[in-house]
């Protein structure tokens, strides 16, 4: 599991997710604990999806304010 491992590393890294994080999955890859390396991905991959979702909250709102200065401009 040694390239899995570098591999989830290296993801998580990308992800800017916290580096702590980033190595305790890819350690608990390494030694095998299949739950705390699903755990460490799965809350990662939350915490992307909320970000997704308020960064999409945004853009709806200045989609919205776009269109209201296109009519009332």
């Amino acid at each position: 599991m040694g390239e899995l491992s570098r591999d989830i590393e290296r993801c998580l890294c990308a992800c800017a997710c916290d580096q702590g994080v980033a190595e305790r999955a890819g350690c608990s890859c390494a030694e095998g604990r299949v739950r705390e390396t699903k755990r460490a991905l799965l809350g990662e991959r939350q915490r992307l999806v909320e970000e997704m979702r308020a960064t999409q909250r945004g853009i709806d709102e200045i989609d919205h304010l776009l269109d209201r200065v296109n009519r009332e401009m």
